[in-house]
């Protein structure tokens, strides 16, 4: 099976994914991620889509973050 390259906003709820790359984004907010435990290669699962799919309820390593 290949790789398919998507966004965190392109998973279903309860599928997983793998986060391939963190460059595209700003520094700052990079670093506030990988505080949170956001990294290059980390296993996430999408919990939930909420507020008309703008809030993603992620768990990576059994710490659920909710991201706008």
């Amino acid at each position: 099976m290949g790789v398919i390259l998507m966004n965190i906003t392109d998973l279903q709820k309860g599928e997983t994914g793998v986060i391939v790359s963190l460059s595209n984004i700003e520094e700052s907010f990079m670093k506030r991620l990988m505080d949170l435990g956001v990294y290059q290669h980390a296993s996430i699962l999408l919990l939930n889509k909420l507020s008309y799919n703008r809030l993603y309820l992620i768990e990576i390593d059994d710490i659920e973050i909710c991201l706008r």
